[in-house]
């Protein structure tokens, strides 16, 4: 409730925004396109005296409503710290959890969160497995310019599996370019005004007294649920940065212009670069100057591909031109991706013209295409449409069958483990330590 119930909010407040604010007086228009505005005029004052109401409302709520940390059974968090059971009991009979405040369920056993596991691992001197100081940030573009192809979905479940199907503890960053907010509102924060990604990138900030612009971006990445998840959110004012971006490039030299496409990088990115391992980058379906500054900022992109005959068409049409888009952004200084991955979404194995589809896929693409798609399940749409990814839930908690979640889990894990041995071929720390995938 609490998601729906923050994206209601910057709508509405985007829709206050926008009323008229001019005089008929100034108007040089027929007498029908008058009358008109006048009917529009009479009613955004009805409507803006409800929607203010309706604010209110929202607001309330969004203050006594949080997303739950799910809990973990005694082997599921033996599972995660690679020990068994008889270990954790000893180490509970031994007091060494004692200070954790580890909740008992129902049944009176225990109840672990993932912070509890966190440090428990800490207490059993096992280190997170974070990218060497030289090791290069991952930033991963997630983008796609046909609707309905699970990119958001995607991922959001990618970013969860990353953080809590291993004890590697990586710290990730969310940003979501999305004005709409759709990744933001599966991690949602109590902040109900928070600061945006357009925010910092439109020099629109006046800083405290003493406080620095890396601290300001700092605090602007919102803990979430999960403690090593932080989600930069979007907001429908972002929308301003596309115009007054447009606006600024056709008044300024080209040195001026060509900073407004590291505004992501130089000003977001780079100021934290050193509290991240992972950045996923949730990308609108246009392409506009957000999606440039993406470009500019990335490492890497992740394409997610619908297997169904016009989105392939669609997604090819769409290469095309991605291609002129980046000829543009590695005259600008880009270096480069360390990869390019085509991931094949909502797949439905027994489909035989997906099949076919999937197999024209890696036929054209061939090793860029991961080997794992991402299949169709009832587990996944169900957990979306409350804003859950499939890794919030336990099996009693999901809306899908106990079998359908745990195939879905399993699924994107296969896909994680793929995308872990990526990213971590580019960090020299641990090239040598590589496993083949699965």
């Amino acid at each position: 409730m609490h998601v729906v119930l923050n994206s209601c909010l910057q709508l509405i407040e985007w829709t206050l925004y926008l009323q008229p604010n001019f005089e008929e007086e100034s108007m040089s228009i027929n007498n029908n396109a008058l009358s008109t505005y006048r009917l529009l005029k009479a009613t955004a004052e009805v409507a803006e005296k409800s929607l203010e109401g309706r604010i209110q409302h929202y607001r309330a709520h969004l203050k006594s409503e949080e997303k739950e940390l799910r809990t973990y059974t005694q082997k599921a968090a033996a599972d995660l710290l690679g020990c068994n059971n008889r270990t954790l009991k000893r180490r509970h009979d031994n007091g060494d959890f004692d200070d954790l405040n580890i909740k008992r369920g129902a049944n009176g056993h225990y109840a672990y969160t993932l912070v509890n596991i966190f440090a428990m691992a800490d207490i059993m001197d096992i280190k997170p497995d974070h990218r060497a100081e030289d090791d290069k940030l991952q930033v991963i573009v997630i983008n796609s310019l046909k609707g309905g192809c699970g990119k958001t979905t995607s991922m959001v479940n990618i970013a969860a599996a990353l953080a809590t199907t291993n004890i590697k503890r990586y710290r990730i960053g969310i940003i979501d370019l999305d004005p709409q907010g759709s990744s933001s509102s599966f991690f949602p924060s109590s902040e109900h005004d928070p600061i945006t990604v357009g925010d910092l990138m439109r020099d629109c900030i006046d800083l405290d007294e003493g406080e620095t612009w890396p601290e300001f971006v700092s605090n602007s990445f919102l803990p979430t649920h999960i403690p090593n998840i932080r989600v930069l959110p979007s907001g429908m004012d972002d929308f301003y940065f596309e115009h007054e971006t447009a606006t600024l490039l056709k008044d300024t030299s080209n040195y001026e212009q060509t900073r407004h496409y590291h505004k992501l990088l130089e000003k977001v990115i780079d100021p934290v670069k050193d509290e991240f391992d992972i950045i996923l980058i949730d990308t609108a379906p246009t392409l506009n100057f957000m999606f440039y500054n993406a470009l500019m900022a990335s490492t890497a992109m992740l394409i997610p591909v619908h297997p169904e005959a016009v989105d392939f068409d669609a997604n090819n049409k769409y290469l095309k031109r991605l291609g002129e888009i980046y000829h543009t952004v590695a005259a600008l200084g880009h270096n480069g991706w360390d990869f390019m991955q085509f991931l094949v979404t909502n797949y439905v194995k027994g489909n035989h013209s997906q099949r076919d589809i999937v197999k024209d896929v890696r036929s054209a693409f061939g090793r860029q295409v991961m080997s794992y798609p991402i299949n169709h399940s009832s587990a996944i749409t169900a957990s979306s449409s409350s804003f859950n990814t499939i890794f919030d839930q336990k099996a009693s908690d999901s809306l899908a069958s106990r079998e359908s979640l745990m195939r879905a889990q399993e699924n994107i894990k296969d896909v994680v483990d793929e995308l872990e041995m990526l990213i971590r071929s580019n960090w020299q720390s641990t090239q040598s330590s590589l496993n083949t995938p699965k």
